[in-house]
């Protein structure tokens, strides 16, 4: 049995490659748009489960590990408004975390995805953000009933706003080499980056609260305009993702009466 699960894990990129050919071919043959958005979900659904099962198996030859993080990460997020939480979500209490487990993920492309084993059915839409207990990590962009894919920083789609406190705002973007590191521009030049500095997310209330993301190692000013370019250490360790959470606010409906008031 072992020999099975291993020879599945080596050649799980063969065999979803076959899926999505299947897929691709049954597209082709459906012109109908609405048949089109079916298949593409039930795709994107087959093959979530393809890699829970995998992920499944290769996790349970890791238990140990898998559970020490857990129980870091638990700890850092239970201490509510103190400690290690506090620094990487400054508004904590406004939001819900749904645990997910990672499925499959990828880091050394030039367009990276994460897919978690929570969807729809856990209370996950497309927009809501991702992070582990070291820091930001994307934000859904599909979700299913019970999976959903997460655009990752690393991705060239994944650029987010990200500010150092009392310094300002620019824009967090990789460059699609090392997953380890990406590059803050944008700062202003009144507002000079400092190795040490903390780097935090800048989104929508809704997609997640302001969340530590990196930290400055070195900066640069441009010639022309005079803006800082930071090259920033990313918190969250892309290498190794086995859970994220997922921020859910609370009162998402109130926030939605004052951006869309009633006519």
């Amino acid at each position: 049995m072992r020999q099975l699960i291993l020879f599945l894990a080596k050649y799980r990129s063969t065999l979803l490659l076959i899926v999505f050919v299947l897929i691709a071919l049954l597209r082709h043959s459906l012109k109908n748009p609405v048949a089109e958005h079916r298949l593409n979900s039930i795709g994107f659904g087959a093959v979530a489960s393809v890699q829970n099962g995998l992920s499944g198996w290769k996790q349970y030859w890791r238990l140990d590990a898998i559970n020490e993080e857990l129980a870091r990460e638990n700890a850092a997020l239970r201490s509510g408004s103190k400690g290690v939480a506090a620094g990487l979500f400054p508004n904590f209490n406004a939001y819900d975390f749904i645990p997910a487990r990672v499925v499959e993920y990828s880091y050394n492309k030039r367009n990276n995805y994460i897919i978690i084993h929570a969807g729809r059915k856990e209370g996950i839409q497309p927009g809501m953000g991702a992070m582990t207990a070291n820091g930001w990590v994307g934000s859904v962009v599909e979700v299913s009933n019970h999976y959903a894919h997460i655009i990752p920083v690393l991705h060239s789609k994944g650029n987010i706003g990200a500010r150092i406190p009392e310094k300002g705002l620019g824009e967090l973007q990789w460059n699609g080499t090392d997953p380890a590191w990406a590059t803050l521009i944008d700062i202003q030049r009144e507002n000079q980056p400092l190795p040490g500095d903390s780097v935090f997310s800048f989104t929508r209330t809704s997609v997640g609260p302001s969340t530590l993301a990196g930290t400055v190692v070195s900066a640069e000013q441009n010639s022309e305009d005079l803006t800082w370019t930071a090259r920033v250490k990313l918190s969250a360790d892309y290498k190794n993702m086995s859970w994220l959470y997922i921020s859910k606010l609370k009162d998402v409906e109130s926030l939605d009466s004052l951006q869309m008031p009633a006519l």
